[in-house]
């Protein structure tokens, strides 16, 4: 609190120094800082521009407007600012890390690795750049590359639970599941509230058959996070299959008044009706089913037999 009143206070004696003296251009400079650093995107904006009409080829200010523009979500403008710093200096990793990491928020994968490997050779222990290529190597399905870079992060950056947690991903989808537990483990105890975590070990442990390892990792990921519906829906085929209907279909009630739009959970409650003999909630779950169908794995065709059947 007492920082961010020292910080409201400086930027109104900025501005003042700046209404009193518009061309002091350092001062301005020190404005557009701190205005940036305190969430003042918009503001900070104005003040970077105005500089940049004196001071063009000043690089830091074309990188400190894409900072702005990126935390503002206008990633195309935030792409052509790091190009404007990157043409005035080229071996800058800061401004070759973050043109990267535009490029990959836009989804522009292929554009985004070059830079991060030019970071790489002119600063060969950045373990973030590892770690987004290990990320954006996992999103192009090129996993051993993946691997590679995701290990060479973590070698640097031993606690870092998101290079973990990838990783884990990576060899789960390379068959090497001893790994992948490993590593979700690992991640577990770096952020034990990591609730993604107990949800992939606890589909791991379901679909091993080993459902009471899968029960206790789901009931974790929904205690961290009451609304995740897919371990909603694994948690309650376990206390189906157990048996356990009632509270299979509590359960599956609990999550659609959290999201009540979810055909899956539609899907699978009408299924634990049909098991229970109600005939009259079956159907009427799979007409909510069908309703929601955005969000709905079962093929339509196969839901409109099964409400065609109760006709």
């Amino acid at each position: 609190m007492e920082n961010n009143e020292n910080s409201i206070k400086k930027i109104t004696e900025l501005n003042e120094k700046i209404q009193h003296d518009p061309t002091d251009f350092k001062v301005r400079r020190e404005l557009a800082t701190e205005l940036l650093e305190n969430g003042y995107n918009e503001e900070a904006l104005k003040h970077l521009y105005y500089l940049l009409k004196r001071f063009p080829e000043d690089s830091r200010l074309h990188y400190n407007a894409g900072i702005v523009l990126e935390n503002l979500k206008k990633f195309d403008r935030a792409i052509i600012s790091y190009q404007n710093a990157l043409n005035i200096s080229p071996d800058e990793p800061d401004f070759l890390y973050n043109l990267g990491y535009a490029y990959l928020q836009t989804q522009e994968f292929d554009k985004a690795i070059p830079f991060f490997k030019r970071v790489l050779q002119l600063e060969e222990d950045d373990a973030n750049s590892y770690f987004n290529l290990g990320y954006l190597y996992s999103k192009k399905e090129e996993h051993d590359t993946s691997i590679t870079c995701l290990k060479a992060a973590i070698e640097l950056n031993p606690d870092d639970h998101l290079a973990h947690f990838y990783l884990a991903y990576e060899y789960d989808k390379t068959g090497q599941r001893d790994l992948c537990k490993q590593h979700y483990e690992k991640v577990l105890e770096l952020c034990p509230d990591y609730s993604w975590a107990y949800f992939n070990l606890g589909s791991i442990f379901y679909e091993e058959g080993d459902t009471q390892k899968a029960k206790e990792y789901l009931q974790k990921t929904l205690e961290l996070n009451p609304k995740d519906d897919n371990a909603s829906i694994i948690l309650a085929k376990i206390y189906a299959k157990e048996q356990n209907l009632n509270t299979a279909m509590n359960l599956l009630k609990t999550s659609l008044q959290n999201n009540p739009y979810n055909g899956d959970v539609y899907y699978i409650l009408a299924q634990l009706y049909k098991e229970a003999g109600d005939t009259e909630n079956y159907k009427q779950c799979l007409k909510e089913a069908l309703n929601n169908n955005d969000t709905l794995k079962t093929s339509i065709k196969q839901l409109q037999c099964e409400l065609k059947s109760l006709e």
